[in-house]
C-alpha cells in the first residue's frame, strides 16, 4: 500500500492534526513513524496508515489503513477519501503541498470530525475483534459478571457512551461501592477497554458486554 509519492513535512505535519485526534480516542495509538502512523492492537495486529494523494487538479487526497492480520477480515483495509467527507462536490478539500509549504485548502467544506469519528469506529472494530471472546480473548480481560455488563448497557444507552463514575453510582449504588466503581474503571481504562477521561466505552467493551451475555 505504498503512497503515491510522499508529502513534504508541512503536509504530515497538517495530517498529524488528524491523526492525533483519532489517536486520542482509540486504543494501542503508537504516533508517526517517518511517513506513517502506526497502532498496536491485542492478537499481533499491527495498523498503518498514510497520507496517499495524486497530483491531478482534483486531488483526491485520502487515509489509507490496512490491519498486518487477515483476522479483521473484511475490515483488515480502509480508506478514508477527503471527498467523502465535503460538503460541496465542486470544492473537496484536500492539503494544497506546493515546494515544501503545505496547507488546508476548502478546509471550511471539510467534515473532518466526521472522518475523524469513522476511523475510530473502523479501529474499535479491529479492537473488538482481537480481544473478541469468541477469537482469543487475552488472559488479561476475564469475562465481565452481570452486573458489569449492567454497567456497560447503561454507560451506552442512558450517557452516550460515556463512563461517568458519578452518574453510574448514582444509578447503581445499591450494587456497588464508589470506590468499587472507581477502581474497575481504572482497571478497564489500564486494559484499554475504557478510553482516557473523560472515559468513554469502546467497541472492545461493548463486543464484551454483548457476546457473554
Amino acid at each position: 500500500m505504498p503512497p503515491l509519492f510522499y508529502p513534504s513535512f508541512d503536509a504530515l505535519d497538517l495530517a498529524d492534526q488528524l491523526f492525533k485526534e483519532i489517536g486520542k480516542r482509540t486504543s494501542g495509538y503508537e504516533g508517526r513513524i517517518g511517513a506513517a502512523w502506526y497502532w498496536r492492537l491485542p492478537a499481533g495486529i499491527l495498523v498503518v496508515a498514510r497520507l496517499d494523494y495524486t497530483v491531478t487538479p482534483e486531488r483526491w487526497d485520502t487515509i489509507r489503513a490496512q490491519a498486518s492480520t487477515p483476522r479483521a477480515g473484511i475490515f483488515s483495509t480502509a480508506d478514508f477519501p477527503f471527498a467523502a467527507y465535503a460538503t460541496s462536490a465542486a470544492s473537496p478539500p484536500f492539503i494544497h503541498d506546493l515546494q515544501g509549504k503545505a496547507e488546508w485548502s476548502n478546509r471550511l467544506y471539510f467534515q473532518m470530525g466526521h472522518l475523524i469519528n469513522d476511523a475510530v469506529h473502523w479501529l474499535g472494530m479491529l479492537y473488538a475483534v482481537a480481544i473478541s471472546p469468541q477469537v482469543s480473548p487475552p488472559a488479561s480481560i476475564p469475562a465481565l459478571s452481570q452486573l458489569e455488563r449492567k454497567l456497560v448497557r447503561y454507560a451506552i444507552d442512558k450517557l452516550g457512551g460515556y463512563f461517568t463514575i458519578k452518574e453510574l453510582h448514582n444509578a447503581f449504588r445499591a450494587d456497588i461501592s464508589y470506590a468499587r466503581l472507581s477502581a474497575l474503571a481504572s482497571a478497564w481504562e489500564a486494559q484499554e477497554l475504557l478510553t482516557g477521561r473523560p472515559r468513554r466505552v469502546t467497541y472492545a467493551l461493548q463486543v464484551l458486554a454483548e457476546e457473554q451475555e
